[in-house]
């Protein structure tokens, strides 16, 4: 589990199941913000089951920036509490996405499959080990705070 503080609000993402498929391992995590009942899920392929600064990432920007319908109808945003926290602290947001993108770009590179090898040999892009992984955090509570 990791937390996001955004001003007065706070972000939680917790790991909940993984499920094994023929492309690989799918995570799924859920998401809840301090100060309301809106509660989702987000899933993505990937080995590891650690909430790093990937999938903090990958939430900020699809449940609170990029306005999808899915969000608003069952996400977060379907909460218009979360909305109008969002749109007044949209620039704090950006700044904590901008933060975790930063995070995330340090943090080894991790391909889930040998679909996802062949397609980075393909681009030209480095072909990493496919048994490492990005270091786990020795703290399992790992807060984010950006506050204005």
């Amino acid at each position: 589990m990791r937390k996001v503080v955004i001003g007065d609000r706070t972000i939680v993402v917790t790991h909940v199941e993984t499920k094994t498929t023929e492309f690989g391992e799918i995570q799924r995590f859920r998401i809840e913000a301090s100060d309301s009942k809106a509660v989702t899920h987000l899933s993505s392929l990937r080995p590891s089951t650690e909430v790093d600064a990937r999938v903090l990432a990958s939430v900020v920007d699809t449940e609170l920036l990029l306005d999808y319908t899915g969000s608003s109808e069952s996400g977060l945003l379907s909460d218009i509490g979360i909305r109008r926290w969002r749109d007044t602290h949209r620039q704090l947001i950006e700044d904590a996405l901008e933060l975790l993108r930063e995070e995330a770009l340090a943090l080894a590179p991790v391909p889930t499959s040998d679909v996802e090898r062949s397609l980075l040999r393909a681009f030209g892009a480095p072909d990493n080990d496919p048994g490492s992984r990005a270091p786990e955090s020795s703290d399992p509570s790992l807060t984010w705070r950006v506050r204005s």
